[in-house]
């Protein structure tokens, strides 16, 4: 998705490609940038889990750097040279198919191919209060982590993890090996791809933005947008084209959707009888889908709302003609964000927690939790796409992969982790009678959290985008 702008889309790629320079070498520039603006969340996201699983598996010094520099980085870049070959095919594909019919043809293929491998693979989980039903988990969870195919990246992966005691000396420096190989082999690979195929896929999306018929996105202005003033109708029907017409954005929600269409798969072919678990088991796992359902709204802002502001672009200047002040243009994308990612995220927690068995209580607390994240979340994302807005690019990828980006995820997830922590305490005070003086210091603790992580950001966004009139 990153590749798509990065290598067809992106005006300074139109300006290379007009200097007396070698086409490989323009690919081999915007294939770094590439690697780097799409693997770098996965990059900070696994330092800690690798640094907690080798702790697990009582890795040394020297191989938590074999894992770092032979594993983890090979395995980013041939995950990068992978998506850049499929891309450009898909692209050259495009001269005989339009770009969508080979999207949604490649959709439905992989959707066949992930319905085959949980009907044919995965057995059911069996999760109740029985202790042997327990073991049967144990032996579920251990099959699934034991890869069966040793000729993909991940097996090898997963050996550079091992503890000493499992894995020795040469068999360690052997996967070792067959990443940095590999990783060097892709490289000679994609570059011969690009000398051969780069300049002519680049001619074809060029030239589809010739032929390629409008769709009529401009309906949406027609559309009865009820109780809201025309200024505000007009903001939200541009708002909604605007992400309709960046494929970026689009083609990247679908995917999350997708991921969010495994978890919930996944919790409704496990049969999970919560009411013969002990309370320790349910509180476990009544946390960790709070977690996640936080997770997904943690992810989506910082992908979808911290590039709001920085979207307009050069046509700003429109915004600031209109007969209505910039501060209304932040509040309307503030309720714009809040009213498509809160139902989102409320369906996604409700779903999950109905194939989990939770009783409405549970559900409803899980409610109140989500709407406050969403105002927290969304008035970060939002304010400091403001304060940090990079209004010369187009690309909303690189948008939220800046330094701006960076700090709304890391604070987001901050927020997350404090409110999943609080929730544990104030649970098991619940649960051992503990208490009601502290759990009241630490709900105190999480709205005054809350609080600060929606006025502050607001403050700091309305005062930045304010700015901008002058």
């Amino acid at each position: 998705m990153t590749g798509f702008s990065t290598f067809y889309r992106s005006p300074e790629v139109a300006f290379l490609m007009t200097l007396p320079v070698d086409n490989k070498q323009i690919f081999r520039i915007k294939f770094i940038e590439n690697l780097v603006y799409s693997s770098w969340a996965i990059l900070i996201l696994g330092i800690p889990l690798t640094l907690g699983y080798g702790s697990l598996q009582g890795l040394s010094l020297w191989q938590y750097g074999l894992v770092f520099i032979t594993g983890i980085l090979p395995f980013l870049f041939i995950a990068t040279v992978s998506a850049s070959l499929l891309l450009m095919l898909l692209v050259f594909l495009s001269r005989f198919f339009k770009m969508r019919t080979v999207f949604l043809f490649l959709g439905v293929l992989f959707t066949g191919i992930f319905y085959l491998y949980f009907s044919v693979s995965q057995q059911d989980t069996v999760l109740t209060g029985n202790l042997g039903n327990f073991r049967s988990l144990g032996r579920y969870l251990a099959n699934m982590a034991n890869t069966s195919f040793p000729f993909i990246p991940s097996y090898w992966l997963s050996r550079l993890f091992m503890g000493s005691e499992a894995l020795v000396l040469m068999e360690r420096l052997f996967y070792a090996a067959l990443f940095v190989t590999t990783a060097a082999l892709g490289w000679e690979i994609i570059n011969w791809t690009a000398e051969k195929f780069y300049f002519q896929t680049y001619q074809v999306m060029e030239g589809q933005g010739q032929k390629t018929k409008r769709t009529p996105l401009s309906r949406i202005f027609n559309f009865s947008w009820y109780g809201l003033r025309p200024p505000v109708k007009a903001m939200a029907s541009k708002d909604l084209v605007q992400f309709l017409r960046t494929p970026q954005q689009w083609v990247q929600f679908l995917l999350l959707g997708f991921f969010i269409g495994v978890y919930l798969i996944n919790l409704s072919r496990g049969q999970l009888h919560m009411d013969e678990l002990s309370t320790f088991w349910r509180t476990t796992i009544y946390i960790f889908n709070f977690g996640f359902t936080g997770f997904i709204l943690a992810a989506l802002t910082a992908r979808f709302v911290y590039p709001m502001i920085s979207m307009e672009g050069r046509s700003l200047w429109i915004l600031q003609m209109a007969p209505f002040s910039m501060k209304r243009v932040f509040i309307e994308k503030f309720w714009f964000a809040f009213f498509v990612l809160f139902p989102l995220t409320e369906v996604v927690a409700l779903t999950s927690n109905f194939f989990l068995g939770q009783g409405l209580e549970v559900s409803l607390i899980a409610s109140g939790f989500l709407f406050l994240t969403s105002l927290s979340l969304i008035s970060l994302s939002l304010g400091l796409g403001a304060v940090y807005a990079q209004f010369n690019e187009t690309n909303p990828m690189k948008i939220s992969s800046g330094y701006g980006g960076i700090i709304t995820v890391v604070l987001s997830l901050i927020y997350v982790a404090f409110s999943v922590t609080s929730l544990v305490f104030v649970v098991n005070l619940h649960m051992n009678h503990g208490s009601s003086f502290m759990i009241g210091i630490i709900v105190a603790f999480v709205i005054v959290l809350t609080i600060l992580y929606t006025w502050l950001p607001l403050k700091w966004g309305i005062r930045a985008i304010a700015s901008y009139e002058r």
